[in-house]
């Protein structure tokens, strides 16, 4: 179900606070049909919807929704601020974030109704601080440009990129041996969503061998793709160990912390490069920096990290491990999929979600409550 019900009680709308709409029992049927009505009369598409979002998005939010026809007032909070976003979350219909912790509603759901991922990560988002009556959706579009990162850095770390220009801008023009081409390779690929299906047609493009590992390896999802091998995320020691490259595109959750560890690592073939646009715990920390500074692992691009910056402009070092400072590492700050074409498309998908919330329209990708 797209719109959010009482959890344990089927066929029933949300349990009421003062000022909500009560629940009336109806049948099967004509659950969708209610739902919509109780979303209409909520957030009526001619009633002014309030949105909050981060300070960096709002004019790109208010541009977007203004587009999709929603009168509707976009501010801004730094999520840093949390007294300031208890404050203003008292006034607010709709939070446009990656972010939510528990505090953050300090008298039951008040306004609030949704809760837009501006990407496709939810892990920021602590769902057991959110009371009924509060949907979660995320927004994708980002897999073409994730997949033009990971061959980008695929490439310059295959070619040695870093390397040559370090040494040339110091005059050094020595060749050694002939570089390799990613031609007749094998990448890994852990995770087979949306970034993964894209990776592995990216690579019969490039005429690589492709496996990979999945949560679902039994899914009609991933027929088709033209892997070497499948298996699920037990098989990873195995089907990785003949991987030139093990590329991460799993979200964080507590099955997937920590899976690529020392053990896997070890088991690539001497050469290997790992490249992370998942998450980064994903891959452990320790086990990942210690490879690569003891050369067991020929070098790393990694875009999605172990710690994060908690306002604008914070100067911060993005994990324990002083990743910084070893040369066979690419570091972006998490950028793979922030494009101007992903951002297209996702401000477009998150307007048309918050049009949807005010038509009592399906909401779409929802990713709380579960669907039951």
């Amino acid at each position: 179900m797209d719109l959010p019900v009482e959890r344990g009680r089927p066929h029933r709308i949300g349990v009421p606070r003062p000022g909500q709409v009560p629940f009336v029992p109806i049948r099967p049927g004509r659950v969708a049909a209610a739902l919509a009505g109780l979303y209409h009369r909520a957030v009526s598409p001619t009633s002014h919807t309030r949105i909050l979002t981060i300070p960096a998005f709002v004019d790109d939010l208010r541009a977007a929704v203004a587009r999709a026809g929603v009168a509707a007032t976009v501010r801004g909070v730094e999520p840093a601020e949390h007294a300031g976003v208890a404050d203003a979350l008292a006034r607010t219909d709709i939070f446009v974030t990656g972010e939510f912790r528990s505090g953050w509603l300090t008298d039951g759901t008040g306004p609030l109704r949704l809760i837009q991922s501006p990407g496709a990560g939810t892990d920021g988002i602590d769902l057991s601080a959110l009371p009924d009556g509060v949907t979660v959706c995320n927004v994708y579009g980002h897999e073409y440009a994730i997949a033009e990162h990971v061959f980008m850095v695929m490439a310059a770390l295959n070619r040695e990129l870093v390397a040559a220009d370090t040494a040339l801008r110091a005059g050094l023009w020595s060749h050694g041996r002939p570089l390799r081409e990613l031609r007749g390779r094998t990448i890994c690929i852990v995770g087979l969503g949306r970034i993964g299906r894209e990776l592995a047609r990216w690579a019969g493009f490039y005429g690589m061998r492709a496996t990979g590992v999945t949560r679902t390896p039994g899914g009609s999802s991933v027929a088709g793709l033209g892997l070497a091998a499948l298996g699920g995320l037990a098989d990873l020691p195995r089907i990785a160990a003949d991987a030139d490259f093990l590329v991460n595109a799993l979200p964080l959750t507590t099955e997937t912390a920590g899976l690529i560890g020392a053990g896997v690592l070890a088991g690539l073939p001497r050469g290997a490069c790992l490249v992370n646009v998942g998450r980064g715990p994903v891959v452990d920390e320790v086990a990942l920096y210690e490879s690569l500074r003891d050369g067991r692992l020929a070098g790393a691009a990694i875009d999605v990290w172990y710690r994060y910056p908690e306002r604008d402009g914070q100067v911060i070092y993005p994990a324990d491990r002083p990743f910084h400072e070893l040369s066979n590492v690419i570091l972006t700050p998490h950028q793979a999929g922030y494009t101007e074409g992903t951002m297209r498309h996702r401000w477009q998908a998150i307007a048309e979600n918050i049009r949807r919330l005010g038509a009592g329209e399906p909401l779409a990708n929802v990713v709380w409550p579960k669907a039951t």
